[in-house]
């Protein structure tokens, strides 16, 4: 079986504040592009249905960051954090889904890894240890990897 070398892929990034918010704009850049990082969806894992949904002729690939807080009581305050990566259907065969974290996502299509990444904003307790051990699993999951090429888009909110 010959490896499909991907030559060009069209890849842009979206902010979402919330998936009610931001879908037109998301199936549009989905139309365009072969790619889509999308960060903020704040779906819980029970709705990410709904992004699968919101898009055709694109695979998506998503996580949560709500589930710990669901977990422990009734949310409180606006939902937050989550990311997603939408990709073109015919691309589909040729993806593999590496790691599904609340913080990031990570993708290999062929031999070209993709990953999403959104780490936690100033007001967030103990910031820094969660950005040093997002990073570290990051690198941990990528030394198991076999890939020539590597795509990262990494939002650090403020």
């Amino acid at each position: 079986m010959a490896i499909q070398t991907l030559h060009r892929l069209s890849i842009a990034t979206y902010n979402l504040h919330g998936l009610n918010q931001g879908s037109d704009l998301l199936a549009s850049l989905c139309n365009d592009h072969d790619i889509v990082f999308v960060q903020e969806h704040w779906l819980p894992s029970f709705d990410l249905y709904r992004l699968h949904n919101s898009v055709s002729d694109n695979v998506c690939f998503a996580s949560s960051a709500m589930d710990d807080v669901i977990a422990k009581d009734c949310l409180h305050g606006r939902p937050f954090g989550g990311v997603a990566i939408f990709v073109k259907s015919h691309l589909a065969s040729t993806v593999k889904l590496i790691k599904a974290a609340s913080r990031y996502i990570m993708i290999q299509v062929d031999q070209t890894v993709f990953g999403n990444v959104y780490l936690p904003c100033v007001s967030s307790t103990d910031r820094e240890q969660d950005i040093l051990d997002c990073l570290a699993d990051i690198m941990n999951v990528l030394d198991t990897l076999n890939f020539v090429n590597i795509v990262f888009w990494w939002r650090l909110e403020r």
